[in-house]
């Protein structure tokens, strides 16, 4: 009996090792990207000298949402807030629009050098964005759109089209083309067949594009930074970057509370969407 007992201890010690192999690093990510979020969110209901305090502290020994009374008080929050409102949502239909055209174009018209320009549509995506921004500078000054909402919405939608088409061509690959063709029997032009028949089949993937586009543009600083000058054009991240070096001594707990509110709204949409973005991309990716 203890000689039968052997293998099936060596199984389950081996099963052991093995799932502590997989767990620990999964462990060691998880730490290495909450923590700093839970320093931060701790930092923001803290009086800005318990900051200063040592030994340091995780969780604030005097509570307080003075902090958040300070950051939806700041002068031109509102505005800032709604840059940010309109631009994500802006950018996010215009790269939504050209981006089901082209992968449709991709997926379904068989032209010359189709899979090359598919693959070079991702070349945007491997340039840093502080290589782009001066040339791109240079011809938004010649056609006189810089300090406007047009510089941030082209720029924004240009930055999110490529992994769209990608992520869409995939999909509308996996639609039967039977489908459209018997929409065209029946009369249906190609708006028809787009709107009632490939969006509708596409939508896992048009919610990824969706999320995906949104965030980008939620968080997107380079751009505003070096296309506009004008306050009024301020976005959340923007003005988040402008605290540090308008506050004098460092009002960490301000800061914090205004990063916590900048990543809200975002982190919130994506994790409403997260199992249809994380199934859009691996599906898209498949097909």
């Amino acid at each position: 009996m203890a000689t039968n007992r052997r293998p099936v201890r060596r199984a389950r010690a081996m099963r052991v090792f093995r799932d502590a192999l997989l767990t620990l690093p999964l462990l060691i990510f998880l730490v290495w990207t909450l923590l700093p979020l839970t320093w931060s969110l701790s930092a923001s209901f803290k009086p800005v000298l318990e900051l200063y305090m040592r030994p340091p502290t995780l969780f604030p020994r005097e509570f307080t949402w003075a902090n958040y009374q300070a950051v939806f008080a700041f002068p031109g929050f509102p505005r800032f807030f709604l840059n940010s409102v309109l631009l994500a949502v802006g950018s996010t239909l215009m790269a939504i629009t050209v981006s089901t055209l082209a992968a449709y174009a991709f997926a379904r018209y068989a032209f010359p050098f189709r899979h090359l320009l598919l693959l070079s549509v991702l070349v945007p995506r491997i340039i840093p964005r502080a290589a782009l921004v001066v040339p791109l500078y240079g011809l938004f000054a010649n056609l006189g759109i810089l300090d406007t909402y047009t510089v941030l919405l082209v720029s924004y939608t240009a930055t999110a089209v490529p992994l769209a088409t990608w992520i869409l061509t995939g999909f509308i690959k996996g639609i039967p083309e039977s489908l459209e063709e018997s929409a065209r029997i029946d009369g249906a032009n190609l708006f028809h067949v787009l709107y009632y028949i490939v969006l509708p089949m596409a939508w896992p993937g048009l919610v990824t594009v969706i999320v995906v586009a949104a965030v980008q543009s939620w968080n997107e600083f380079p751009f505003v930074l070096s296309f506009t000058n004008d306050a009024t054009m301020r976005t959340l991240p923007y003005q988040l970057y402008l605290l540090r070096d308008s506050l004098g001594i460092q009002d960490w707990s301000l800061i914090n509370a205004f990063s916590i509110v900048t990543i809200v709204p975002i982190v919130t949409v994506f994790l409403i969407f997260q199992r249809r973005v994380i199934s859009g991309l691996v599906g898209g990716s498949i097909k």
